[in-house]
């Protein structure tokens, strides 16, 4: 039995998706879906490329579409940053069959489609909506004139630019956003445009139509793309409906056949401390976070599976992780809910984290957070890779259990099904789901814990409220914290003086 499992770092969900592949061509010569170990779950292959993901699920009459893209702030450079989040928004402002923003607004409503939106994020861009079945292929149609045929006029740009501009400027002073770049910015301080979807105000106002005709031909092309179709459906149908509608897209180069530079794998050379003061944290808690680089799911399969696996074990509330920390009265952590351990998998930006909700925040807490990391440093790890036997047999089958059995049982739409497809699709291939399912042994735990963790220098986070840290900023700066603010969040403030020259 297969299986892929993700793991999203800041909820710690989990979820796994199976998934066993083998083309098939029927003796006629017609090209049949790829079996799957995914009751009702379908793959195909377009001529020119063009992935097709076909999930059943006839408990409503409705299918979702979405067809997405390989790009997004992984295709950036310090010249382009959030032009793939403009190109996004120029999708609709009007193409060769609905020429304006309103008679694309007037085809949605016709179809009676129901959330029409669409996301760019770091490994990709994703345009998406769910209409009756009975009218899945004008929905594939709508797509298929907006992804292949944007008029990208300077009108449509000038009326975009200004609402892209609002959307990053208003997210500046947001809590979660000035972390999560701070955060970013310094773990991947290589090449941190790579990990910023949103860009600068500055590098939108500059652009183009033809950066973005640039992006469209390059980009834009079915060897890069997906169309994801899930519900009311039969997987027969939709393969000729999308071969009709798309089979005419032209195969181009693939956008990603030239070497690329990685980021840093050892980022930090010492351990680094920040701390984030924000009134959206509560008075009576704080949250500590340790960060190592970790697998990128691009480059490092083997690893992406070993990470998912410890991930599991780190999650047991009766294992040697959680109990160690539990057991530090010092910590003052409630339970085992608030201790977590996850690894995130992106292509080129892996990131893995430990972490712990802690009370009294009022409390030494520099000291805390300095305990916590050093734990996890010097004790918990060294510890496991010691140990031989610091996992039991019991604790491993387990974990072989959950990644066998979640994804799939818990995906209670089509739509779910498929956005993890999608995801594992965006950030590794089609053929990462088709391995047979590890057999993970406490040497590759060993292996990986060495790789990215043992003997590594992680960056130690502490988000508390900002009355409280008012009150303890001197023992912090002591401490060697310094702090995450909105002028230190954004890579591109280093660049701006080329930015408003419009040097490209």
């Amino acid at each position: 039995m297969n299986y892929m499992t993700k793991k999203l770092k800041n909820a710690l969900l989990y979820f796994t998706v199976l998934f066993c592949a083998v083309s098939l061509v029927s003796a006629s010569g017609k090209k049949e879906a790829a079996k799957t170990s995914v009751e009702s779950l379908y793959e195909y292959e377009l001529d020119n490329g063009l992935k097709l993901f076909v999930a059943e699920n006839d408990s409503a009459p409705l299918a979702y579409i979405e067809v997405a893209v390989r790009c997004g702030a992984i295709a950036q450079t310090p010249e382009t940053a959030g032009l793939f989040h403009l190109y996004e928004h120029m999708m609709f402002e009007g193409d060769s069959r609905y020429p304006s923003s309103a008679d694309m607004d007037k085809a949605v409503r016709d179809m009676g489609a129901l959330g029409q939106n669409a996301q760019t994020g770091i490994n990709g861009v994703r345009y998406f909506f769910t209409v009756p079945s009975a009218l899945l292929e004008k929905g594939l149609e709508f797509w298929s004139y907006a992804i292949r045929e944007p008029l990208l006029s300077e009108q449509g740009l000038d009326s975009q630019k200004k609402v892209v501009i609002a959307e990053i400027e208003g997210n500046f002073p947001d809590p979660a956003r000035i972390y999560s770049y701070n955060l970013f910015r310094t773990m991947f301080p290589k090449y941190p445009w790579r990990t910023d979807p949103s860009g600068s105000s500055q590098l939108v106002q500059n652009a183009t139509s033809d950066d973005l005709r640039i992006m469209l031909k390059k980009y834009y092309v079915p060897n890069n793309a997906a169309v994801f179709v899930g519900g009311d459906v039969r997987h027969e149908n939709v393969y000729e409906l999308v071969k009709k509608i798309y089979g005419s897209w032209e195969r181009a180069d693939d956008p990603w056949s030239e070497e690329r530079e990685r980021q840093l794998s050892d980022p930090l050379t010492e351990t680094t401390f920040r701390v984030m003061p924000s009134d959206a944290i509560s008075a009576e808690q704080a949250v500590i976070s340790v960060y190592f680089r970790g697998p990128d799911a691009g480059y490092d399969e083997d690893f992406i599976e070993i990470a998912s696996f410890f991930d599991e074990l780190m999650d047991d509330p009766s294992g040697f992780y959680k109990q160690t920390l539990l057991g530090m009265s010092e910590l003052e952590i409630s339970d085992a809910d608030h201790i977590g351990e996850g690894a995130s998998f992106y292509r080129e930006n892996g990131l893995i984290m430990f972490k712990a909700v802690v009370n009294s925040p009022q409390k030494d807490l520099a000291e805390r957070a300095a305990l916590f990391a050093s734990t996890v440093t010097d004790k918990i790890i060294p510890q496991i890779l010691n140990k031989k036997d610091i996992f039991t047999k019991e604790q491993f089958a387990q974990v072989k259990r959950t990644m066998k059995d979640y994804g799939y049982l818990t995906a209670e739409t089509a739509e779910d099904l498929l956005r993890q497809v999608e995801y594992w699709w965006e950030n590794a291939s089609a053929e990462f789901f088709f391995k047979k399912a590890p057999k993970i042994k406490k040497s590759d735990i060993d292996k990986y814990l060495n790789t990215y963790i043992s003997k590594k220098c992680p960056l130690v986070t502490v988000q508390l409220n900002t009355a409280v840290y008012a009150e303890q900023k001197n023992s912090f700066a002591a401490a060697g914290f310094k702090e995450f603010t909105q002028d230190s969040a954004y890579w591109w403030k280093d660049y701006e003086g080329l930015i408003k020259e419009g040097k490209k």
